[in-house]
């Protein structure tokens, strides 16, 4: 059973909903505000009063008994958890004096009605029994609104790009919004994509434009012919329920945990550690993402978490930030996808990096350049993946040049470095400043992404991994 012992700093830092809160929890201990430290004999359970703006102090605790930690507080807060909850963990990190004492009254009858609630949930079936017949009617609508979808590429092309004239636009515009209603967000998106290229275009024409243009028309019309087989196959065949496909989640399908397990979708005491973190802006789909890319030290896997905010609701939804410790996961998902496919855990046991886990990183990596980009044309050539596939890759030497680019050497093979311009920051300016010893003699994690201009697959460097530290270029 979990304890109070489990708790570090990136603990913490994983539990904040933000990284304001963290620097807002430092900040009330320094002011000593708590008083009346507790914890019960086993050291499941942590609390305290903490003093704020009310006339009474708050009542703060932290629960190690469940394999996820609960946080409770009086306060008004609606961040979960609350500064104080976090604020407490960093008095106990801290070293400070937890006098023994029973279990509040409270608490106790909180844990009881909870022990409970998992036992009525262990005599239901894994899975709730699906209406097939709800599943049925969704894949014809979809099917609706795939003929929209081909529709809208037939008449782009019937009427030339170049010819697009801003009020079309504006009708493709509201085209893509209708397609909403059919429960399509994959296509919607990339019809976006295309909507918001062309009305550059027409203010400002160019030939890299015109190629961006076509590869998503390309893409567009792909998605649709790939999405209308996979649905009338489902259709003929009677099996409308989810199944391990890409393009289940493509049409607007959400995975549920019991899913992914029934699927045989996971792995049990999984041991991964981040390699790189960055938030992703999508105007398109108004989100932004919090896109993480982890190893899995046991295989040598690379998975990514995705973490989608929309941005009404951005502030309502916890944040993620760059995890630096080693994840021990009980039970590890895995949703459907190609190199990279996106994970999800709903705990883990954080312990703090050293030189042997960053000594694992490098032995993961992978020694041959021509083979890491054989790999990912193969990726990259499905219509359905990301623009880009993650690589961890050993080098010798990173050659900095004069034209924000680097060139990395492995062996007697190399690769250009450069940014991958729509999404990211050009982080080889970031390798111009960093300590040269840096540039020799470890691994590193980039993207691999195709240009068509050049007819080059490039690299873009994310992280620089060294026996003593992970260098985050983003």
């Amino acid at each position: 059973m979990p304890t109070a012992r489990i708790i570090t700093d990136e603990l913490i830092r994983s539990a904040a909903p933000n990284p304001a809160a963290v620097s807002n929890a430092k900040k009330i201990c320094s002011l000593g505000e708590f008083s009346n430290l507790r914890k019960t004999a086993d050291e499941t359970l942590i609390f305290g009063e903490c003093r704020g703006s009310g006339k009474n102090p708050y009542n703060t605790s932290a629960d190690f008994s469940e394999e996820t930690p609960v946080f409770r507080c009086s306060c008004p807060s609606r961040q979960f958890p609350c500064k104080h909850s976090l604020a407490l963990m960093i008095e106990w990190l801290s070293g400070k004096n937890f006098e023994t004492s029973d279990i509040p009254e409270d608490i106790a009858q909180k844990r009881e009605k909870a022990a409970k609630r998992a036992e009525r949930s262990t005599v239901q079936t894994t899975s709730p029994k699906q209406n097939k017949s709800a599943a049925e009617k969704k894949l014809r609508k979809q099917l609706e609104g795939l003929d929209l979808a081909e529709s809208f590429v037939k008449d782009m092309l019937d009427r030339g790009v170049y010819s697009v004239s801003s009020a079309a636009a504006d009708q493709y515009r509201a085209l893509a919004k209708q397609l909403g209603d059919y429960w399509l967000p994959g296509l919607q998106s990339i019809m976006n994509q295309i909507v918001d290229s062309v009305q550059y275009l027409i203010g400002d024409p160019s030939d890299i434009s015109m190629r961006n243009i076509t590869s998503l028309l390309i893409k567009l019309a792909s998605t649709v012919k790939k999405s209308r087989q996979y649905i009338n196959s489902k259709l003929e065949s009677g099996d409308v329920l989810p199944e391990n496909n890409i393009l289940y989640e493509e049409l607007g399908g959400v995975w549920k945990l019991t899913q992914l397990h029934d699927a045989g979708l996971f792995k049990e005491n999984a041991v991964l550690m981040q390699l790189s973190f960055y938030e992703v802006s999508s105007y398109d789909l108004n989100v932004d993402t919090d896109l993480g890319y982890w190893l899995d030290l046991e295989t040598g896997e690379i998975y990514c978490t995705k973490n989608i905010r929309p941005l009404k609701a951005a502030k309502h939804i916890k944040q993620e930030d760059s995890a630096n410790g080693v994840y021990q996961i009980p039970t590890l998902y895995r949703y459907p996808g190609g190199m990279n496919p996106r994970v999800r855990w709903e705990s883990a046991e954080i312990s703090d990096a050293d030189q042997n886990a960053y000594k694992l990183i490098i032995e993961r990596a992978g020694t041959s350049i021509s083979e890491a980009v054989k790999a990912a044309k193969n990726e990259l050539k499905n219509t359905l993946s990301e623009p880009y596939v993650g690589v961890l890759l050993k080098f010798d030497e990173i050659e900095l040049a004069d034209d924000r680019r680097a060139v990395l050497k492995l062996g007697n093979e190399s690769i250009t470095l450069r940014a991958y311009y729509r999404r990211f920051p050009n982080t080889c300016d970031v390798l111009a400043v960093t300590d040269s010893r840096r540039l020799r003699n470890g691994a590193i994690f980039g993207l691999l992404h195709y240009i068509p201009q050049e007819h080059h697959i490039l690299l873009c460097p994310m992280s620089l991994i060294h026996p003593d530290g992970i260098t985050k270029l983003c």
